[in-house]
């Protein structure tokens, strides 16, 4: 498509233009030849330099007005479609209408048509189906799309985010790479090959990608406990290399393992907005947990020995090695099947890693993620994902830490930072977080991620109204983002606008069905309104998103709790902890519902436990009162209640206490009560 190979000197200079991001000279000289000769070529040529200026809904009507049937006008107009949410147009205009509907002869009738930009098409026409919520279908041709063309790495994404477990080694292959990649019978070719990849020597400067600088010794030695009151700042940021990142996820993922994920703090993870257990102070229903620790770290006792060694050449530089010539600079003369290979290699790689992401399996994600090439790993995608494998885990303090290494080496990066805000927000960071909403907004204001940053700014703030107007702006930036609806369910909901909190919710799940967060809030929102099977149903469709999240669990147990399904609740939470040893949430409802049971003994074992890892909780000294006074020591009860006074004079946490009454005391107590 270059101007080398263009043979016409003005449509070669349209490209020059074009390739070199001149891109309102192009449209003026194509505006030219268009008006000259209005031919097929022309109008491709005229209608990619209004797409690439932004000019999108011009190059729409003009391909519409043509009715041009050549392939790349046909894939041009439904880029078109797609982007000015013309679904049906988009799909008709792809789908030859003559073929008998089946996927099957779509496909066929597709790489018959569109030939060598097949694999595109086909990916095109998945996202469209997608958009149109028809997922068999999407998934389909996302298939289709990587067996023609599997450097569309964007269709694998998009399986792993449906739910598919394909492996990557099926379609990242050399046997798949289309031809106009592993053709290279001449020099010429092979120097198109080598100049279309725009690949370097593993030595040259432009090779070396960014150093983080943030340290997970940091991220460790610095992990102090976090409370409503804890104002303690993300320390400043020192230098490290890729190698030493890779070493402290690896010492921090090792510690998860045989810590079995230990939990937030105390305020945190109890008060949960919506939840009978919930407090207006910390956040609202749907965000499940924070993550504040009151456990020491471990890392000071780890010896240097236990450390994994990062090898980790990059893949890619391996194969120049093994390609290479006596002329190590030309990279022409080195043989381009090896780095195809070395690429699909990397793809797969990364793949495997992703999909375990995708599938909420963190610490197989993490592992994986850490045994990538430390260029690759060092990059700004793949450390926001590592950030996103801790945010599921809960690992508040860990995750925000990375995306900020990973902001400040690339402060215009926003797509990756969506949960940024919400790491923040947990970890109650006002100054980091009204200084990340600033930055975002200078960055790039176009971006969802920017209003929802700004949005979780106010919310944490308690400025609800406020924060809905900007988490209002999010979606309406990119109508497609479910988290924003997602964040605007959570602030209605806290404000008891119940019937907005659900419209926000379905809407996010119609866009995402696996948006597990979304399917959680609906189960709040039922919970309040003691619906109880609707919203046991919807937090159950939660846990079959992701099955690791105890949080999910632990609501679980409190609506079969509050459905005097006691013994259920109990195996509930007896499964949560053997995965969430230290779970705070687990751990206090484990205890209500063996008070429901009446076992006190073992439901104080339980809270002696849970006040080594949260000492400050008033909840847990008035569950204990209670307990006590059932078992008749009158004077131990009075002792605790008067503790849980003093730990919250301001009885911010009665409507939790009320709720405790109301869903966890045996039928006696309260007859007794009453």
């Amino acid at each position: 498509m270059g101007c080398c190979k263009e043979k016409d000197p003005a449509k070669a200079a349209v490209w020059h233009a074009l390739n070199y991001y001149a891109f309102e000279d192009a449209s003026f000289l194509a505006e030219r030849l268009f008006l000259e000769n209005k031919g097929c070529e022309t109008l491709y040529l005229l209608a990619t330099c209004y797409y690439r200026q932004g000019r999108v809904a011009e190059a729409y009507d003009l391909l519409k007005k043509s009715h041009s049937t050549t392939p790349k006008c046909r894939l041009l107009f439904a880029q078109c479609c797609l982007k000015l949410n013309k679904l049906s147009e988009g799909e008709q205009i792809i789908v030859n209408t003559s073929t008998d509907g089946s996927l099957v002869a779509i496909e066929n009738s597709i790489t018959s048509e569109f030939q060598e930009i097949s694999g595109i098409c086909l990916s095109t026409l998945a996202t469209i189906y997608r958009r149109c919520h028809r997922l068999e279908h999407a998934v389909y041709f996302y298939r289709a799309s990587l067996k023609r063309n599997p450097y569309l790495w964007s269709s694998y994404a998009n399986l792993c985010q449906a739910g598919e477990k394909d492996s990557p080694d099926e379609y990242f292959k050399t046997t798949n790479c289309p031809s106009f990649v592993v053709q290279t019978s001449s020099p010429g070719a092979l120097s198109d090959v080598t100049n279309d990849m725009n690949l370097v020597n593993p030595g040259d400067k432009i090779y070396q990608t960014y150093t983080p600088k943030c340290t997970f010794g940091q991220v460790l030695a610095h992990s102090t406990p976090i409370s409503s009151n804890n104002n303690n700042q993300i320390s400043s940021s020192v230098h490290c290399t890729p190698d030493q990142m890779r070493d402290h996820i690896t010492n921090h993922r090792d510690r998860v393992v045989e810590e079995d994920n230990p939990c937030s703090t105390p305020g945190s993870a109890l008060r949960k907005q919506g939840d009978p257990f919930s407090s207006n102070k910390v956040r609202r229903s749907s965000r499940l947990m924070t993550s504040g620790r009151n456990m020491k770290s471990k890392e000071n006792d780890r010896k240097a020995g236990n450390k994994a060694q990062r090898t980790g050449p990059s893949i890619i530089g391996d194969a120049f090695k093994k390609s290479s010539t006596k002329d190590k600079s030309i990279l022409s003369k080195r043989n381009p099947n090896m780095i195809i290979s070395s690429i699909m290699s990397l793809f797969a790689q990364i793949g495997h890693a992703y999909q375990s992401l995708c599938q909420y399996e963190c610490k197989k994600a993490l592992q994986l993620f850490n045994k990538l090439p430390k260029n690759h790993y060092s990059s700004g995608w793949v450390l926001s994902q590592c950030a996103r494998a801790l945010y599921e885990m809960t690992e508040y303090t860990q995750a925000a830490r990375i995306y900020q290494s990973v902001h400040q080496n690339e402060s215009s990066r926003c797509s990756d930072l969506t949960f940024y805000g919400t790491c923040l927000w947990y970890t109650q960071r006002e100054v980091e977080l009204s200084a990340l909403a600033n930055e975002m907004l200078e960055a790039n204001k176009n971006s969802p991620e920017t209003w929802c940053a700004v949005g979780n700014c106010f919310s944490l703030q308690k400025e609800h109204e406020t924060a809905i107007k900007f988490f209002e702006r999010s979606v309406l930036v990119d109508p497609e983002f479910a988290y924003g609806y997602t964040l605007l369910g959570h602030e209605y909901s806290f404000i008891d606008e119940l019937d907005d909190a659900m419209n926000c919710y379905r809407h996010a799940v119609r866009i995402d069905p696996r948006h597990y967060n979304a399917w959680y809030g609906i189960g709040q929102i039922y919970f309040k309104q003691e619906k109880h099977d609707l919203a046991l149903c919807h937090f159950r469709k939660a846990q079959s998103i992701n099955q690791s999240n105890a949080a999910i669990m632990a609501h679980i147990a409190v609506v079969l709790n509050a459905m005097k399904k006691h013994k259920e609740a109990l195996k509930v939470l007896t499964k949560a902890l053997e995965q969430h040893p230290k779970h705070p949430l687990c751990k206090f409802h484990k205890a209500s519902t063996l008070l429901c049971l009446e076992k006190c003994d073992s439901a104080l074992g339980e809270l002696d436990e849970l006040e080594a890892i949260t000492p400050t909780e008033s909840l847990i000294y008035f569950l204990k009162a209670k307990i006590h006074r059932k078992m008749g020591n009158s004077h131990l009860a009075m002792m605790h209640f008067s503790w849980a006074m003093d730990l919250d004079p301001q009885g911010s946490n009665n409507h939790i206490k009320e709720a405790i009454d109301k869903h966890y005391q045996p039928d006696e107590l309260s007859a007794e009560n009453t």
